[in-house]
């Protein structure tokens, strides 16, 4: 998602790069939205301005997670190391209405602010910030992309609005959304609040449910989920055990070795000399000779 580098706008719907600062106070004093999607290796972070009018908010996003803040909301870069991503003002006031009447759905809000795993939205911006990169975008092609991350929004998000997280339970389908998403990005800095984003809970509230449904904390699957990838890993492959560490999650082989320690009872080495079980092809080769 390469950085636009203008700023296109249309009745509903304005853009630009993720590092750039909306100025327009119109923007700001009217009812806009911002959808935050930050490329690879970018990280944003959007929080209030202190004053007596809001409550402080705070939130950091990055890859492969979306943000939904309000316009009045300050986003800037953890990092700049090459910053990639887009940020999509939306004039909701106008496009709630659109949505709620093309989905038959009784009037209703999304969170104000929120982080989620979103593939659609992210796929979305894509394409949007292809056809920002454009010399003269189509007025109507941005529109409509306003509607469709409208519908999008009510639809997935909507019901989220007014539902209390007291008494949320895990049910099965929910856990395997975490699951997957554990499986597909073993190798990535997960954190707790990721995982709690998934299913819009806060942190402790995902924490207590996810306990009562598994019987271990999060924090704890976690690491043995990635501890089980190793092993298999040691068992059946030769590659060193720095990569081994990189490829399960952990920032340094020395850590993993701690925590491989901790939980098998056994470094990895030890474990890859007890445990090593050879090639196919290594075998066949034994054998012919």
């Amino acid at each position: 998602m390469d950085q636009p580098n203008r700023s296109p706008q249309v009745q509903y719907l304005r853009c630009d790069g993720i590092g750039a600062t909306f100025t327009d106070s119109g923007l700001k004093s009217a009812q806009w939205i911002l959808c935050v999607i930050p490329a690879d290796r970018t990280t944003a972070y959007a929080n209030t301005v202190p004053s007596s009018a809001q409550s402080y908010q705070h939130l950091s996003v990055s890859a492969p997670f979306i943000a939904v803040v309000p316009a009045f909301a300050r986003v800037k870069l953890v990092n700049d190391n090459d910053p990639r991503g887009l940020v999509v003002a939306l004039d909701w006031a106008r496009l709630r209405e659109t949505a709620r009447n093309a989905l038959g759905t009784p009037t209703c809000e999304i969170p104000s602010w929120f982080k989620a795993w979103d593939p659609f939205l992210r796929e979305a911006g894509d394409t949007l910030a292809a056809l920002h990169a454009s010399s003269s975008p189509n007025p109507r092609c941005l529109a409509a992309f306003a509607e469709v991350f409208a519908l999008h929004l009510v639809h997935r998000y909507g019901h989220t609005a007014d539902t209390s997280e007291t008494g949320t339970s895990l049910t099965q389908s929910k856990l395997t959304v975490v699951e997957g998403f554990i499986h597909e990005h073993i190798a990535d800095n997960i954190q707790i609040e990721d995982l709690a984003a998934l299913l819009h809970m806060s942190p402790s509230h995902f924490a207590r449910v996810f306990k009562k449904a598994t019987g271990r904390p999060p924090h704890f699957y976690l690491t043995t989920e990635r501890l089980k990838l190793a092993q298999s890993m040691l068992s059946e492959g030769s590659l060193p055990l720095v990569d081994i560490a990189a490829r399960v999650g952990f920032q340094t082989q020395q850590h993993f070795t701690a925590v491989f320690h901790r939980y098998v009872g056994c470094t990895p080495r030890a474990f890859r000399l007890a445990h090593h079980r050879p090639s196919d092809l290594a075998m066949r080769f034994r054998l012919d000779r």
